[in-house]
């Protein structure tokens, strides 16, 4: 009996459930096809988005990789790339309504769908995928023409973004003397207040130690829009002994704030009052059982790459049990790592992170312990996870390395 996943978004939580089902599924489940809808022709490396956005740091074949020729090893009528956006999900008649590149339309019948469509930063800021593979890669080309034209750098925002490219921006050009950069951050210090302080205060020091400014207590009121200005304009946001400059000159202004869930195309209904998804424990949309969420679309977790590969390592097995279901046999005894439909997701709330500053050093935390800076160099600042891509594009594992 024929049988329909779709899966929407071809990315780090897309990507590697598609390979799931096609490599261990599929051998279960007689006329299995996997449909993978995405905008995008290529796997966008973000991760490394802030290095590559910076001028000759990165070539675009680091960042980009083919999607189609990694999923050539399985039989046509198993698998399908549909490249286009889906417009418009009906769960009550199970369809996808899906616009190609092209201009064409199409509708696709499924009987389980994953959206794993992740999410965007505000102003088409190229640190995630934009609509197409060739417009991300416009804009990280235009922004890097800024950058090397700039003699002032604001960097807008001090979450994990904002510190990384502060910190590239700060080895390439600031230690150097080359560029001014300044980071201007919305707190005391960097990052979120369910940090640890000393991490925090790592980040802060990491960055002044390459000469970056870091402003605290301060939110640029200029548009995050204007990406070339004259003069920035500071409000202050916390009462301190030192009251923040209430303006700031500035060449290039970078924002690195707003992150908004990839959920336009769903009905109202089944978003929260932020955009997300109403994401059960069961890793489905609220209310309807076929519909299974994973990653920064949903929200039962901060949109955080950790928590989407924890969430997508899950899924695949609960989407597995829900299709075996339905086969004979198949709600015999459970193999090792096979789970039932109905085995919750239960989120780890340990801080699992880690932040480059630069090229050679870093910060994180893991639980309640700092990460020593030498680790998360060697972890992450060597290569961003470029050197890793391939293997994940390939299905050979995921986005934080487990075996696939």
């Amino acid at each position: 009996m024929a049988r329909t996943i779709v899966i929407l978004g071809a990315s780090y939580t897309g990507i590697p459930i598609a390979h799931y089902l096609l490599k261990h599924t599929a051998a279960k489940v007689k006329g299995l096809k996997v449909i993978v809808v995405s905008p995008n022709t290529h796997l966008y490396w973000g991760i490394a988005s802030v290095r590559g956005i910076l001028p000759d740091m990165l070539g675009d074949d680091k960042l980009f990789l083919p999607l189609a020729p990694a999923f050539t090893k399985y039989p046509s009528d198993q698998y399908e790339l549909v490249t286009g956006l889906a417009e418009r999900v009906d769960p009550v008649t199970s369809v996808v309504e899906v616009r190609g590149n092209d201009g064409s339309t199409r509708t696709i019948q499924y009987d389980e769908l994953v959206i794993a469509t992740g999410s965007s930063f505000k102003g088409d800021m190229p640190f995630k995928n934009l609509s197409s593979t060739e417009k991300t890669k416009d804009a990280l080309h235009a922004w890097a023409k800024r950058i090397e034209s700039a003699q002032s750098i604001v960097v807008a925002g001090a979450g994990a973004t904002g510190i990384e490219l502060a910190g590239e921006l700060g080895q390439e050009y600031a230690v150097t003397g080359k560029k001014q950069i300044t980071l201007v951050c919305d707190q005391e210090l960097p990052l979120g207040s369910k940090f640890k302080r000393d991490v925090r205060e790592t980040a802060k020091k990491e960055l002044e130690r390459l000469k970056v400014k870091v402003i605290t207590n301060a939110k640029v009121a200029t548009p995050s829009s204007s990406a070339t200005t004259t003069t920035l304009t500071l409000t202050q946001t916390k009462p301190s002994g030192k009251a923040p400059p209430t303006t700031l000159q500035a060449d290039l202004l970078i924002p690195t704030y707003g992150v908004t869930p990839n959920t336009a195309f769903l009905p109202p209904s089944m978003l929260d009052a932020r955009g997300f998804v109403k994401q059960t424990s069961l890793l489905r949309a609220d209310g309807h059982d076929a519909i299974f969420v994973v990653g920064d679309a949903g929200n039962l977790q901060d949109p955080q790459a950790v928590h989407a590969d924890q969430q997508m390592m899950h899924v695949v097995k609960l989407i597995e049990a829900r299709v075996l279901r339905g086969v004979p046999g198949g709600n015999g005894k459970r193999g090792e790592g096979v789970l039932s439909s109905e085995t919750e997701y239960k989120p780890d709330g340990k801080i699992l992170f880690a932040a480059t500053l630069g090229r050679n050093r870093g910060t994180g935390q893991v639980g309640n312990w700092k990460v020593w800076s030498l680790m998360v160099w060697f972890m992450k600042g060597r290569y961003l996870g470029t050197n890793v891509a391939g293997e994940f594009l390939k299905g050979e594992k995921t986005a934080t390395g487990k075996a696939w």
